[in-house]
């Protein structure tokens, strides 16, 4: 598949990578609208990026329909279009569940798109505990 990823410091490109598999409590999605933010901006052309590997698929808001869930996700099915934010915790965590999402692997671990993964501008995208992330919307 194919993404947006920053290539080196001041420079993005298209980068071809595999497709991302679904854990048991994970989601595979399709974007529909990506939001862009400063962030990318920092990442790209600011210190922030040094801690990205090279060609990590930039991105991490999006809107998409969900393609394959694991086996133990309840809260979606293939077909539904969701909302995925920003921050993107490991639930599962005691840090998590006392209030500090944002770190709960470390420093700004909750946002794991592009730090540690790759993110959502792409043809798909992996979220994790995907129950716990994203949010479904009512299509007409």
């Amino acid at each position: 598949m194919k993404g947006l990823a920053r290539t080196s410091k001041g420079k993005i490109g298209w980068v071809e990578k595999d497709r991302p598999v679904a854990g048991p409590r994970d989601a595979i999605l399709r974007p529909l609208a990506l939001a862009p933010c400063s962030s990318e901006l920092h990442m790209i052309w600011g210190d922030m990026g040094d801690y990205m590997p090279p060609d990590r698929i930039m991105g991490h808001e999006a809107v998409g329909i969900v393609e394959k869930v694991g086996d133990e996700v309840r809260d979606f099915k293939p077909g539904d279009r969701v909302i995925v934010p920003a921050i993107t915790p490991n639930y599962l965590r005691v840090p998590s569940q006392r209030g500090f999402a944002q770190h709960c692997d470390g420093m700004a671990s909750g946002m794991p798109f592009c730090t540690q993964k790759d993110g959502v501008f792409a043809e798909y995208f992996h979220v994790n505990d995907a129950d716990a992330q994203i949010d479904c919307f009512p299509t007409a």
